[in-house]
């Protein structure tokens, strides 16, 4: 009795010690953001915008379209300006009732300014709060700034800047894209980092002189293809999408793709669905120069075919095959040069890849690996596998004396 007694006493007494989160912030004392957005400034300063939701015009996850502040958005962008990330931060929160919550960012995205300018001096702070995650997609803003691209609105989601998540992703790459993967590559001994741009407008400019502007093209944005960094973590140039594409493809960050072909002798074209993909990258010396040898893989199914060919038949498939294998060879080696020439970055891993397969000859190239991959001999062979045609072998619109058997 006298030890229940004692028991007692101790978990009584224990609770006098036991502290509640005095110090916690509710939720109806936070502002929630979930993109951020990061520009040059005038006088070396640096520009911090901040897309936050706007509670009372969300419900149960939807938008409830009520108007008020903000014209009736149930998100508001705010901006400040400061020498560095936190000094703007700070100012920015001087504009707020609420504390901004950064626990739930998805986004970042950089002016393309900023980005040329080079964004060292702002990533200090991404990897020292602890609130902040690494896996945060990262984009840069082609031909704009990260303030106006978060003020822009997007037709089918409620947060326009969890949109552009969504498009990359439909682009067939690995949701790997974040900070960390950009501070690996800055960090490794050669690789350079790329990352997704995205532009204004649902549309590009006409290439016909025709000047007229649909009002719809105002709202929205679009993945325009990586943009390429250097080692001083500077922006570069930009790819487009079916470059970056093959960028992604070479250094195993892609799971699917569409490719099509024009298959001459038939005067038609095919396009296939490759669900498939792998890569294989091997590395030699001769003559005192670089050879690298990219081998693409991939399995998929034809989804068009605007031939007259029947494709039960094997030798059709060899030849659309073929035929596909030649056009992303071709595709991918223009990529590689136009890297190579113009950029002199190896955003592809091939220094990673020698690195971990081919000591000694990284070794000898290490210290200048820039004009070792500028001048590197590179070629590419694919072999893509044909291994569905769909419900039908020859194309139901033809006639029967059409179809080549």
């Amino acid at each position: 009795m006298k030890r229940k007694r004692g028991g007692r006493l101790c978990l009584v007494l224990s609770l006098l010690f036991i502290t509640g989160c005095w110090d916690s912030s509710e939720v109806n004392e936070l502002a929630i953001e979930l993109a951020w957005g990061v520009d040059k400034a005038p006088n070396k300063k640096v520009m911090i915008s901040a897309q936050a939701i706007i509670p009372s015009k969300i419900k149960g996850g939807q938008y409830d379209g009520t108007g008020g502040a903000s014209k009736g958005k149930p998100f508001f962008v705010v901006t400040s300006d400061g020498m560095n990330t936190l000094d703007a931060v700070q100012r920015m929160q001087t504009k707020l009732s609420r504390q901004v919550f950064r626990g739930h960012r998805r986004v970042i995205v950089i002016g393309e300014s900023m980005a040329r300018q080079g964004i060292k001096e702002v990533l200090d702070t991404y990897t020292r709060d602890p609130n902040l995650k690494l896996r945060t997609d990262i984009f840069v803003v082609k031909g704009g700034t990260a303030k106006d691209f978060l003020k822009i609105s997007y037709p089918l989601e409620t947060i326009p800047g969890l949109a552009v998540l969504g498009e990359i992703n439909q682009l067939g790459t690995f949701r790997e894209m974040g900070i960390l993967t950009f501070l690996l590559s800055a960090n490794s001994e050669g690789a350079c980092p790329s990352v997704p741009s995205v532009a204004v407008g649902m549309n590009p400019a006409s290439q016909d002189g025709d000047n007229q502007k649909d009002q719809s093209d105002e709202d929205g944005f679009r993945i325009v293809g990586p943009g390429i960094f250097n080692k001083d973590l500077k922006l570069v140039g930009f790819l487009n999408v079916e470059e970056g594409q093959a960028m992604r493809w070479v250094s195993g960050n892609l799971k699917k793709l569409t490719v099509s072909a024009a298959i001459p002798q038939e005067d038609g074209n095919v396009s296939m669905d490759i669900y498939k993909l792998g890569n294989k990258i091997q590395s030699v010396i001769q003559g005192g120069k670089i050879k690298i040898h990219v081998t693409l893989t991939g399995q998929g199914a034809i989804r068009e075919n605007n031939t007259s060919l029947d494709l039960t038949q094997t030798k059709y498939i060899t030849l659309l095959q073929n035929a596909l294998d030649k056009q992303v060879e071709e595709n991918v080696l223009r990529t590689i040069t136009k890297v190579q020439k113009n950029y002199g970055t190896d955003v592809f891993g091939f220094s990673d890849n020698i690195r971990r397969k081919n000591l000694p000859l990284w070794k000898s190239v290490r210290n200048d690996w820039e004009a070792a991959f500028r001048e590197a001999e590179i070629s590419v062979n694919t072999k893509l596998t044909v291994r569905r045609i769909g419900i039908t072998g020859p194309s139901l619109q033809l006639n029967v004396n059409e179809i080549k058997k």
